[in-house]
């Protein structure tokens, strides 16, 4: 199977004197490897041909490795400028990226389409994968960071405003409702991010027409999604108006042990997340541990940027949480970092009339712009200013 997919280790770690963790999730489309490091290093990803291998070279890294997952095709060569680790498998595809606080180099390696995959992830833009260095021969630099060099494609944004066409979401003073504010945050969001060059925004509704919640999930997998962010407003119990604030939401601890048990014991869902609804459950509980792995670690910390920047940017109170609640769009996208925002209390008439203000939206909308930036390029500027 490709790269003899891990059934029995649902974290890998092995350390050099760095201290390296891997973390592994396994996904119908692809296969995730999050290497986590106890200091910045300066890496290489190559993608080579006949026959594939994904080559990963660290440069001044030249510390021990302990061990090795017994399952996983790797091989490790010690050079004088510092290690190479060669993944082999049957892959199509290698994207990659690089993460901070801690460092992390995050590689998913796409599997070869098989008919029953095209049914349910069909990769649609050619374009996402493209790099902005040249392919030679049988050889494609994926990413390259060299002392403050970075060579990387595009990463893929996926934003989605929150109800739309019959499902208006809440509706609040002077009939201000849900579903026009968020898509006027998503489309304000979307033009920084395309300004800035270094994203590819893809949005799961650019109008006003319904998008069911399933489908919105599975646009984000078709389009190999980075990361998905889902936009709302808030409304509070009958009665109560005066509640106000931004809250953020991302996948909690026992959210995530909630998804797990619906993979093992719905049979649609386990197509969706694992490609294979008839695996043995022993084996789906395993899998499912992998498909939420990612997606719990990457998303908080995600959440906490976006809840700094907002913070500084808004001057608002701004809540993280959790969420178990049914319907969660976001808890949907398996390997995928996501987060869903309340922008504020829509039957709150102070906060209704400011999200409705163009001002405020966005405002809004770069506050999320800066939050993204800080996440995947913390060491660069932000590209694209306020008033554009």
């Amino acid at each position: 199977m490709f790269l003899a997919i891990l059934i029995l280790n649902l974290i890998i770690s092995f350390g050099f004197a760095q201290n390296l963790t891997v973390r592994y999730g396994s996904y119908p489309e692809k296969e995730r490897l999050v290497f986590e490091f106890k200091n910045r290093v300066d890496y290489k990803i190559l993608q080579l041909k006949n026959p594939n291998r994904m080559v990963i070279d660290l440069f001044d890294f030249k510390g021990q490795i302990s061990s090795l997952p017994k399952h996983v095709k790797v091989r490790v060569g010690k050079h004088p400028w510092g290690t190479r680790l060669v993944v082999e498998g049957e892959f199509s595809d290698v994207k990659a990226f690089s993460l901070e606080d801690p460092f992390r180099i995050v590689v998913d390696l796409y599997r070869e389409k098989s008919q029953e995959e095209d049914n349910l992830i069909a990769i649609l833009d050619p374009d996402v994968l493209k790099v902005l260095n040249n392919t030679k021969g049988n050889e494609r630099v994926v990413e390259e960071s060299v002392k403050g060099k970075l060579i990387t494609q595009r990463r893929v944004i996926v934003l989605d405003a929150g109800h739309g066409g019959h499902d208006p979401g809440a509706i609040g003073f002077m009939g201000i409702k849900e579903k026009d504010i968020t898509l006027a945050i998503v489309k304000k969001l979307a033009t920084y991010l395309e300004q800035d060059g270094r994203f590819k925004v893809f949005l799961t509704r650019n109008d006003d027409y319904f998008v069911p919640l399933q489908e919105r999930a599975k646009i984000a997998i078709k389009k190999r999604a980075d990361l998905f962010i889902s936009i709302h407003a808030n409304a509070s119990d009958e009665g109560i108006t005066q509640a106000r604030g931004t809250e953020i939401f991302a996948i909690s601890s026992s959210a995530a042990q909630v998804k797990k048990t619906q993979i093992v014991k719905n049979k649609e869902y386990a197509k969706l997340v694992l490609g294979d609804s008839d695996i043995p459950t022993d084996a789906k509980v395993v899998l499912a541990d992998l498909a939420m792995d990612v997606t719990l670690y990457e998303s908080v910390n995600f959440a906490k940027l976006v809840a700094k920047e907002l913070s500084s940017v808004m001057q608002r109170n701004i809540t993280y949480r959790g969420t178990k609640r049914a319907g969660f769009a976001v808890l949907k996208t398996p390997g995928i970092p996501s987060v869903l925002i309340e922008v504020g209390f829509i039957n709150n008439k102070d906060e209704a009339i400011l999200m409705a203000s163009e001002n405020f939206q966005k405002t809004f909308a770069y506050a999320l712009y800066k939050a993204i930036v800080r996440y995947f390029f913390p060491k660069q500027p932000v590209n694209v200013s306020l008033n554009l």
